[in-house]
């Protein structure tokens, strides 16, 4: 049953890719409209993909707190696996800040590139700072940009140190950063969600074999008026660590 259900699963993927796929391809044409107004349109186009995502994986949302975020706020949030993508872009119309990979994701780099993400190989100095200045635009576009401090997936049992370099964006746009943590209620341990030792294609084949994967959502308060990046990146994981340990019954040492 669960390999019939990953098959009808991904022929909906194909054909509702494709779709979105001519949509923004035809949205790229827009060049007639301002930076601002294309941008936007692009945001609400990734939020429209990542919903029919969620419904495709029968990923079912429940968000803590409000959402509806002033436009133009850094959202940074943990990250164990893909579905944190969908779940995220379902929830903000934003850009994503992703790491270089996705580029070499089948289907999910065309749609990466469609929405117009900022890919980031943090390995290269000079092009961290590139990623910081177009995240710098983004924002003061007034256009909201989700990011995963920890830099990489994990196996979900604590947060990975948040990298302060591209918080400087959110310092130098004069931005709100919207804590955000992620939670996931399945049975596996560690989650159906978590991405970790184990090939992409084995990752989303799990994941179109899966039933359904229940997540909440905890917008935190924003943090604003804080100069200091590193400052920035401490309170934010802090926020989001502890709500995350809370719900995974444990406490631990920073």
């Amino acid at each position: 049953m669960s390999i019939l259900l990953a098959i009808l699963r991904t022929l909906a993927v194909f054909i509702s890719y494709s779709g979105f796929a001519l949509a923004g391809a035809v949205l790229q044409c827009f060049l007639f409209l301002s930076t601002t107004t294309r941008h936007r349109l692009i945001a609400a186009f990734t939020r429209h993909w990542a919903r029919t995502s969620c419904w495709i994986f029968n990923i079912q949302v429940k968000v803590e707190g409000d959402a509806h975020i002033a436009p133009g706020c850094l959202i940074v949030s943990n990250h164990v696996g893909s579905p944190d993508i969908f779940v995220m872009g379902a929830c903000f119309p934003a850009f994503f800040v992703s790491k270089a990979e996705v580029a070499d994701w089948p289907l999910f780099n065309l749609m990466a590139r469609l929405g117009e993400s900022i890919f980031a190989e943090r390995s290269q100095r000079h092009q961290v700072k590139e990623v910081i200045g177009r995240m710098r635009e983004r924002l003061q576009e007034r256009c909201s940009v989700i990011l995963f401090p920890e830099g990489q997936a994990t196996d979900g049992a604590d947060l990975l140190a948040f990298k302060p370099s591209t918080f400087e964006a959110a310092v130098l746009a004069q931005s709100p950063v919207v804590p955000v943590t992620i939670l996931y209620h399945d049975r596996h341990r560690p989650s159906i969600a978590c991405w970790y030792d184990m090939s992409f294609m084995r990752h989303i084949w799990r994941l179109l074999k899966n039933s359904r994967l229940p997540v909440t959502v905890v917008v935190h308060a924003a943090i604003a008026g804080e100069p200091d990046r590193r400052v920035l990146a401490e309170k934010s994981r802090a926020i989001i660590r502890d709500r995350y340990l809370k719900h995974r019954g444990q406490t631990r040492p920073a």
